[in-house]
Formats: structure tokens, sequence, C-alpha cells
């Protein structure tokens, strides 16, 4: 196991949650109120970040504990493809109740953008879990650090989501 590479990957992971801490002290706006679009992307960023710190530590133990490679990365595959199919289901649903309700604000971010990231969300799940299953591939680090910085990847997308909002909003002014 190359530890080292997890660390890393737990080490950006408290970083992003980091960075959401400062998204949620930034005055987005004269209105305290929060759309339901913003408080989703809050959610699913802290939820991205903590889920990528703990994934990525979670093989150490499992390790320690002398489980076996096939299964410690089955284990993490499937747990972490399951985040992935959960995490992308709640963002649909939320984007679908946005476009009913027409009241939820704007999304800075590009109607393609957020689709191919629902899109990217939802096969990597089901790779890791054709992983996890071994119908796909055997389960290994290689997917597993893989689904890793795709699930990163979308929470810096997400962080991204507020940096557009507060210059949106700047540029407003």
């Amino acid at each position: 196991m190359n530890e080292d590479i997890l660390y890393t990957l737990a080490g950006v992971a408290v970083t992003i949650a980091g960075f959401s801490g400062v998204v949620v002290v930034l005055p987005l706006r004269e209105s305290p109120n929060w759309s339901p679009t913003e408080i989703r992307m809050l959610r699913l960023l802290i939820a991205d970040s903590f889920v990528a710190l703990f994934s990525a530590l979670l093989p150490i133990p499992l390790s320690l504990a002398n489980w076996s490679p096939d299964a410690i990365w089955g284990l993490c595959s499937a747990l972490l493809g399951s985040w992935f199919l959960i995490g992308d289901w709640l963002a649909v649903r939320g984007e679908f109740a946005d476009q009913a309700e027409q009241n939820s604000g704007t999304n800075p971010l590009n109607a393609p953008i957020r689709f191919g990231i629902y899109l990217v969300a939802l096969l990597m799940g089901i790779v890791l879990w054709l992983s996890a299953l071994g119908v796909l591939a055997p389960a290994g680090q290689a997917l597993y650090v893989l689904g890793l910085m795709v699930l990163l990847a979308i929470a810096a997308i997400e962080f991204v989501f507020f940096v557009s909002l507060m210059l949106q909003q700047g540029s407003d002014d």
C-alpha cells in the first residue's frame, strides 16, 4: 500500500474542508439568507471534503488490522462508490427541485458543467462498485485513488461555485 498518496489526498481534503469554512464567513451579499442552491452546494462541499478525508485514511487501519489487500480495496471501493451514487442522487434531486421552484437564486456554474459533474460522479460510482465486485477490474489502490482524486476535483468545483458567486455579486455592485 502506498500510504504517502493516501496521506497527500487526505491533506488536500482537509484543505478543501478548511476553505469551506472560509466560504461560510465571507459575506456573500447584503441579505444573510442563503438560497436553497447555496445551502445544497455548501453541504455537498463539506460532505465531499470529509468523505475524501476519511476515505483516504480508511485503508490504513484496515491494513494495520491485517486485512487482505483485496478486502481493503473492495470495501473501500464499495464505500466510496456508494458516496458517489448517493451524493450524485442528492445533487441531481436538488437541481430538479431548484428548477421546479425557480426561486433558488442563480447558479454561476453553467448547466453543462453541473451535468458533466453529475455524469462523472455517476460513472465513478458505478466503476468503483464494479471494481469492488471484481466485475470490471480487480479492486485495487489505483482505481480507488482515482476515485478520491475525482471526488476532490468535484469538491474543488463546488468551491469554485462560491468563488464565482462572490465574483458575480461583486460585479453587480
